[in-house]
């Protein structure tokens, strides 16, 4: 009871404190990301308006247009969206416990990590043509090729995150009764959140490219299928919709990565402010 309690007492304080730095994080990161937006339009407005040419059209143009055919932009980015989440899903449920394995038993390691550091570099959007015969052209080889993208990166980074946690830290929690389960609960997982987030944060990136290449064949559906018939019919205008909607859902996936870290890894961001606090100010 002492030791479940000292937790709480400790942590009540900084979260009442932080509550208005939060606040003002929020509203700065809010700031930078409107100044983003605006530079990034002020950009494409001003080359549309230097190429005056009907491959650039302006960004009025194509948010006009994108109101138009909201509708199917929707069906398009719901189906990449639901792939991408999928093989995120997949990805993170056959990744975590390999990696937590590999990094806490050499023996294991050993075995596994030589097929993994062959097969890590290579690029899987190579391995498209392969996974199309033998999978097929369905869904799951779309999904199939992002999970391969995804699945190297958070084993890794897995890997890597439970190998630097110290053994000290596990004998003393089971010192303390704490059992093996308990033991991946609350001590390895919470430790490898951050680099498990950060490798889902780059992954999903990458994903997305490769995603969209992997759309660009034997389907109708996906925001890559959308942007290359658009292109073909020479409609500049929705294959710029296209694009631009392509980035959002990034941009979405990221800002739902980014809110999924502020919650579970306070204790990171309060141990940081604590650094800060402590180096001396010149």
């Amino acid at each position: 009871m002492t030791i479940a309690s000292a937790p709480r007492s400790a942590t009540s304080k900084p979260r009442a404190g932080c509550a208005p730095c939060s606040r003002s994080v929020f509203v700065r990161r809010t700031a930078s990301f409107a100044v983003g937006a605006a530079t990034i339009l002020a950009i494409w407005w001003i080359g549309s308006i230097a190429l005056d040419s009907p491959v650039l059209p302006g960004p009025g143009a194509v948010a006009l247009r994108s109101v138009e055919i909201a509708p199917r932009l929707a069906v398009h980015a719901g189906a990449s969206l639901g792939r991408v989440i999928v093989a995120l899903i997949l990805s993170v449920v056959l990744a975590v416990p390999l990696g937590l394995v590999m990094g806490r038993s050499r023996r294991v390691d050993r075995v596994i990590a030589p097929t993994t550091y062959l097969l890590y570099p290579v690029p899987k959007i190579a391995l498209l043509p392969l996974v199309f015969l033998v999978v097929g052209i369905g869904e799951a080889a779309r999904i199939l090729i992002v999970v391969m993208v995804l699945f190297f990166q958070i084993l890794v980074a897995v890997r890597d995150a439970s190998r630097a946690i110290p053994a000290g830290y596990l004998v003393a929690f089971v010192s303390l009764g704490g059992t093996r389960r308990q033991a991946i609960r609350f001590v390895l997982l919470p430790a490898i959140l951050p680099q498990l987030l950060t490798s889902i944060r780059i992954g999903t990136g990458t994903g997305l490219a490769v995603l969209f290449f992997a759309e660009t064949f034997f389907t109708d559906r996906g925001l890559g299928a959308f942007i290359v018939e658009s292109w073909m019919r020479v409609s500049y205008v929705e294959m710029l919709s296209g694009i631009v909607t392509l980035g959002l859902v990034g941009f979405g996936l990221f800002a739902a990565i980014d809110a999924i870290e502020h919650r579970v890894c306070r204790w990171a961001r309060l141990a940081e402010a604590k650094t800060t606090e402590a180096q001396p100010t010149p």
